[in-house]
């Protein structure tokens, strides 16, 4: 398991300043953090080299016509099927039965049920809960990783 890097009370401050608008300037963290702008350049250049994966954009999934989404326990056979596009994400677990837990994302029921039969070769589905868009009530980790930088 990982352990948790200390970090500074000015990179705590930046990080939930960049969780909350990825697009935040230097000088707007600078004046809000009470430091120069080269100061927290070089806060955010620490934290992209040790905790900062990448900036993503949230897409509002009903505009772009995805309007199902899955949570599916399988048992992978073949590992390609995790680069189909339909898979949000993926996570490896160690059960007999179960190999995988997928969250996935397609534009209709017709669509999900034809991704069904697509992948019956590759993986057995063991279990899966099905809701509308309307059913996804959070898709953010901001919460948690701010509640672990108190």
């Amino acid at each position: 398991m990982g352990t948790m890097t200390q970090l500074t009370k000015n990179e705590k401050k930046a990080l939930t300043m960049l969780m909350s608008d990825a697009r935040v300037t230097d000088s707007d963290m600078a004046s809000k953090m009470r430091i120069s702008p080269q100061g927290t350049r070089k806060i955010r250049k620490r934290l992209e080299k040790s905790h900062i994966q990448e900036y993503r954009t949230i897409i509002d999934y009903e505009k772009i016509g995805i309007n199902v989404f899955a949570i599916a326990q399988i048992k992978i056979l073949n590992k390609d099927i995790l680069k189909s596009k339909n898979v949000m994400g993926a996570f490896e677990i160690n059960e007999a039965d179960i190999t995988h837990i997928l969250i996935l994302g397609f534009a209709s029921l017709e669509e999900l049920d034809g991704y069904k039969v697509k992948i019956a070769k590759d993986a057995e589905i063991r279990k899966m809960n099905v809701v509308s868009r309307k059913g996804f009530l959070k898709n953010s980790p901001v919460d948690l990783i701010k509640s672990k930088l108190c």
